[in-house]
């Protein structure tokens, strides 16, 4: 091997390990210089490095650099729904953003509207069109996350808004919480509908939320909601007047005083459902008939300490109640369901349904027959203390019944059944589970029977 070694004194013999400077002359020190030819063609795998230069040249300022307070007003003056959306779509960071803007914060120029006016009116155009103006999320399961929400948000607030949203459970990770539902506060201030089912950490500040911009709610849904209280209910019943329809089941929190505020101040409700609350007794339930008695025509109450009392109020005030259900009721007692009766202010009353109530006997049964003169349906379950007495006695009260239906009422048989068809012009009936009734004879008049299970 041809070498070229010009040496003398005692420095050290170097040698040169990176293979990019094979076959370079190189000099290791005043008096010596080395020589190396290559032996193969080297392939470089090591990382290209960096000069220090290059990286400055090549380095560029980022927007995500500026401060989430820059970031918020550059937000606020995109021109569309659109922008927004694709802005969205960046980063979470940038998602959270966009979300916690309110919908009438944005601040587009009219230059730039006119310039996007075609396209926006067309996104516009087709989203009405295709969903009558009222948009409709459902998210259930793992999709129910704060990010979807957020998504959702900033998607719709372009559009013409969204209108009902429903969330049945959540992500056991990463499920909904105040910060989604605040975002769907802020970007959609048309929402009408809102259906919270199992969404545990849900509370107070969220509903809030809900209540300062969503004016237009109309319906309210909430069951098992263990972290809403009677608080974010009252502030919806303060902001949210046009609410016609409201639900709340398996809410522990919630009791008295927002059923109170909500008689007060939402002239507009006509649907009212109410199961499984500890917290609600008597006095939320006498002030929320008392106080909407004009327009509350849908009464579902089930599984509450209500005593007699509230059974009465009912009875009274009830004047504009075409459809009333009660379940297990174990505090009625016999005298509530007749004083409901006889209090004659279920003149309105066309559907009524009882079911697990101890309370409803034949004296209380026939008072009811009594003061419901327009009542068209019944529906009597686990009744176990109304018999044929009580039938024979409702059937000469009330002449406009037109359907009944009795499900496991035991001391029912058939000679209170053709008793009670003989008095009234019935036009259907169920027989569900009644063990009282046996086999009927064929030579019996069944002509009004249509239906018999």
């Amino acid at each position: 091997m041809p070498a070229l070694v010009n040496y003398s004194g005692d420095d050290d013999f170097f040698i040169r390990k990176n293979s990019i400077e094979l076959g370079r002359l190189c000099s290791i020190s005043s008096q010596a210089d080395v020589y190396w030819p290559p032996h193969k063609r080297v392939r470089i795998s090591a990382p290209f490095l960096f000069r220090e230069t290059d990286f400055e040249q090549n380095k560029q300022p980022s927007i995500n650099d500026l401060p989430g307070e820059c970031i918020f007003e550059i937000f606020k003056r995109l021109p569309s729904g659109r922008e927004r959306s694709l802005c969205a779509c960046v980063s979470k960071r940038w998602l959270r953003l966009l979300s916690s803007i309110r919908k009438g914060e944005y601040r587009s120029s009219n230059v730039v509207k006119e310039n996007i006016d075609s396209v926006s009116y067309a996104i516009e155009t087709i989203s009405s069109n295709e969903n009558g103006g009222y948009l409709t999320r459902c998210l259930e399961g793992k999709k129910a996350t704060d990010v979807r929400l957020a998504a959702v948000a900033v998607g719709t607030s372009g559009r013409s808004g969204l209108g009902k949203l429903s969330i049945r459970g959540s992500n056991s990770s990463c499920g909904v919480t105040n910060f989604g539902l605040s975002s769907i506060a802020r970007g959609c201030p048309s929402l009408k509908s809102l259906s919270l089912w199992n969404v545990p950490h849900v509370g107070d500040v969220g509903l809030y939320e809900i209540a300062k911009e969503c004016h237009l709610l109309e319906k309210l849904d909430l069951c098992q909601c263990p972290a809403v209280s009677s608080k974010g209910l009252i502030a919806i019943a303060e902001n949210c007047l046009n609410l016609t329809a409201l639900r709340i089941e398996s809410c522990p929190k919630i009791g008295n005083e927002s059923l109170q505020a909500i008689g007060k101040l939402c002239p507009k409700l006509q649907s009212i459902s109410i199961k499984d609350c500890p917290l609600v007794g008597d006095h939320g339930v006498s002030s929320l008939f008392s106080l909407a008695s004009s327009v509350l025509s849908k009464v579902k109450l089930e599984g509450l300490k209500i005593s007699d009392f509230s059974l009465s109020v009912i009875g009274y005030y009830g004047k504009s109640v075409t459809n009333l259900m009660l379940s297990g009721l174990g505090n009625v007692s016999e005298k509530g369901f007749w004083v409901m009766g006889n209090a004659q202010g279920l003149q309105k009353l066309v559907s009524l349904m009882i079911t697990s109530c101890r309370g409803l006997t034949d004296v209380s049964l026939e008072a009811m027959g009594k003061g419901c003169a327009n009542l068209k349906q019944m529906c009597l379950r686990s009744c176990r203390f109304v018999s044929d007495d009580g039938l024979l006695a409702f059937s000469k009260a009330q002449g406009s019944l037109e359907c009944l239906q009795l499900e496991e009422c035991n001391k029912v048989t058939q000679s209170g059944i053709i008793g009670f068809l003989s008095n009234c012009g019935l036009k259907s009936l169920a027989l569900v589970k009644c063990m009282g009734i046996r086999d009927i004879s064929l030579d019996t008049p069944l002509s009004c029977w249509e239906e018999t299970e």
